[in-house]
């Protein structure tokens, strides 16, 4: 059997690269043999674990492929399966990514078949991804990395079925919503990663997730979060709402916050998320020069800190004492982020600002500055976050509105404090205002 299996997947191998050697020879374009090669290199994995399974054997086989795909990449011995508009390993990549897995399961037998998901969604879904795209690509798009959506819609579908397939026929048992999270994922991963390493994100990653599915019930509580931050990821990047640094925080805070509350703590930061670009965006359409602020397009570490210590200070005390006074508080933060965001940034549309401290009228954005469309935008930014909150079940109706009622009053009590204790300079050339202090600026 052992000795079957090494024959055996040189030869499919051998007739893989004889297979794209007839088309590239027959004229079809380079990038296409490549895609061949990619989809029809994931059947390796059925004659491998069917004369193998999970021994060494295994592992020693990915390995030599490794080596010989390294070698073949790097002396361009093989010119119908390289690229010419990149110098991405992504074969070899994929044979890394085969080789890590085989060896887990040496160790996790029972990761055998998560590792067969996980190849074909990187050979099916990653494959299919490119081809449909490329045919496409005169009539889509393109999204972030040159991914368009046609390509990555066909990743979710080919990922999805390749999982369903996959558990169906090894009877994995995974059900039909958990082979499409698996496919969000795959194409999700896809999206994100460039240079070829998809070929490892996609079959690590979905593998993983894949077994964690089958073996933890638990997984269930943490599904939105891991399928959709790839997503969340991508949007923030093609859409530049933050910095590098600010991502980097945010994916931080959404761990800490992921961990504690799983899905419904996640759900709660992206719809933060979510009305805080909409909100940018129907600030922009008023083309309004923030001379107040002075804050850039993307937000950066400072400005996502801001928004997010509280929150993550109420995970982290719930998780440590696990009273619900803490949970609400989380929700009741989240709120007042969202009511304070939409406040700041609809309340440009009213004709009329006030310091509601001084009680006069004050200049648009300036702290401690309210209008009555920005305070209904507060209103409705709050009653979303708790409406969120109440459909999860996670409150009452009784709670709905004193977390909704607090969210409120502590973004009119952020103005409060604006007007009452912001340092606020003065140009003393052109008279404007503004909450930072320049070269020009002193103190009023």
């Amino acid at each position: 059997m052992i000795l079957k299996g090494y024959l055996f997947s040189v030869l499919y191998v051998l007739l893989c690269m004889a297979l794209a050697l007839i088309f590239y020879k027959s004229g079809l374009e380079k990038k296409y043999c490549r895609k061949i090669v990619h989809i029809l290199v994931g059947f390796e994995w059925v004659i491998l674990s069917h004369y193998m399974g999970t021994s060494y054997h295994f592992f020693i086989v990915c390995i030599l492929f490794t080596l010989a795909l390294l070698l073949i990449y790097l002396k361009n011995l093989v010119p119908m399966i390289s690229s010419d508009s990149d110098n991405a390993p992504g074969t070899v990549y994929y044979a890394v990514a085969m080789s890590i897995l085989s060896l887990v399961c040496i160790f996790i037998p029972d990761m055998l078949v998560p590792f067969g998901i996980g190849v074909f969604c990187t050979s099916f879904g990653d494959g299919f991804a490119g081809v449909v795209g490329q045919l496409f690509s005169k009539y889509t798009k393109k999204l972030y990395n040159q991914k368009s959506i046609v390509g990555m819609a066909a990743n979710f579908v080919f990922s999805s079925l390749s999982a369903f397939a996959i558990s169906k026929i090894y009877s994995y048992e995974l059900s039909l919503w958990q082979c499409m999270a698996i496919g969000f994922l795959s194409f999700g991963l896809e999206a994100i990663t460039t240079n070829g390493l998809d070929n490892i994100t996609i079959s690590l990653g979905v593998s993983l997730f894949a077994f964690a599915l089958h073996n933890y019930e638990t997984t269930v509580f943490y599904v939105i979060p891991i399928i959709l931050t790839p997503i969340v990821i991508l949007l923030v990047r093609q859409k530049r709402v933050l910095t590098n640094t600010g991502l980097a925080v945010a994916l931080a805070i959404d761990l800490l916050i992921s961990l504690t509350f799983g899905n419904f703590g996640f759900t709660l930061l992206i719809s933060f998320l979510v009305g805080g670009v909409i909100t940018d965006k129907l600030k922009a359409l008023k083309k309004v020069r923030d001379d107040i602020t002075k804050k850039e397009h993307s937000r950066d570490a400072i400005q996502v800190i801001a928004n997010g210590l509280i929150p993550v200070m109420c995970a982290v005390i719930y998780s440590l004492t696990f009273n619900k006074i803490f949970l609400y508080a989380y929700i009741a933060s989240v709120a007042e982020a969202l009511a304070d965001t939409s406040a700041s940034g609809l309340g440009v549309y009213s004709k009329n600002t006030f310091d509601i401290f001084r009680f006069k009228k004050c200049i648009k954005g300036i702290s401690g500055g309210m209008s009555f469309i920005g305070t209904f935008a507060a209103l409705v930014g709050a009653t979303l976050i708790s409406t969120i909150a109440f459909m999860f079940g996670t409150v009452n109706l009784k709670l709905f509105f004193i977390v909704t009622a607090a969210a409120f009053l502590g973004s009119v009590f952020d103005s409060f404090l604006g007007s009452l204790f912001q340092v606020k300079y003065k140009c003393p050339v052109c008279g404007s205002l503004t909450k930072g202090m320049s070269t020009a600026a002193q103190l009023l």
